[in-house]
């Protein structure tokens, strides 16, 4: 009897020790909830199970100021999302001294959006990095066979002119290289000693304002040869003329 007795023992011992590591495995935090707010009360979640890869989930589609990043336990701690708006861009949000496209949890709160907007969906990938230096540059070249010379702008929400270096200089090309934070479509133009926009050409565009058009595009190339820049501007508020 009592052998029978200790084998029964060692049997519910044994399925204990089993279902006790199954029930922890399956009670892994592995959850990512995002927190999209707006004024008021409004707050709509969307929620991820497990993160292994690229995921992308739709959003409410409402305006929301701000955004939460929460992790589980045993998520990616360092896991970064994005909010997309209507035109599926990613938007900008600060938290704290940051400022970026991607988002983190790090028990730090919420991020807010620079304004009010549209979120469409909601990305998460865990190759997404902090942005690095330079995000927020936008930083124009002006080059012929001999030199090159580099005017950098800061966070430009404004015209702003200013005069580059070797000014007296005769260049052939200009190109736009703006930073991760910086709304691809901006524009910069060049005036001469007059004020006058210079005309310049890339591919088929021929235009007096110049973007960027990324990485798989050249520098525009002034008309009718090289040319002084007396100033260059940027301006949130020039559009092509094509």
């Amino acid at each position: 009897m009592h052998s029978v007795q200790t084998f029964v023992s060692l049997l519910l011992a044994a399925s204990v020790a089993v279902a006790g590591p199954l029930q922890r495995r399956q009670e892994r935090d592995t959850e990512v909830r995002i927190i999209l707010k707006g004024a008021s009360e409004l707050a709509r979640p969307v929620v991820f199970r497990e993160i292994s890869g690229r995921e992308q989930k739709n959003a409410p589609g409402d305006v929301f100021q701000r955004i939460e990043i929460s992790v589980g336990q045993d998520a990616q701690q360092n896991l970064r999302c994005q909010a997309l708006d209507a035109a599926g861009k990613p938007l900008i949000a600060v938290r704290g001294a940051n400022t970026d496209i991607t988002f983190s949890d790090a028990d730090k709160g919420d991020w807010t959006f620079q304004k009010p907007s549209t979120v469409s969906a909601i990305v998460c990938d865990p190759t997404f990095v902090q942005v690095g230096a330079g995000a927020s540059q936008v930083r124009v070249t002006l080059a012929n066979s001999q030199t090159a010379t580099q005017t950098v702008f800061y966070n430009v929400n404004e015209r702003i002119a200013k005069r580059p270096i070797a000014a007296n200089e005769a260049f052939e090309t200009i190109d736009i290289r703006v930073g991760e934070l910086v709304d691809p479509a901006l524009r910069c133009a060049a005036t001469d000693s007059r004020g006058n926009y210079l005309v310049a050409k890339r591919g088929e565009n021929i235009d007096v304002t110049f973007s960027d058009g990324g990485p798989d595009k050249n520098e525009w190339t002034f008309e009718n040869g090289a040319k002084k820049v007396n100033h260059i501007v940027c301006d949130p508020d020039f559009v092509s003329r094509n």
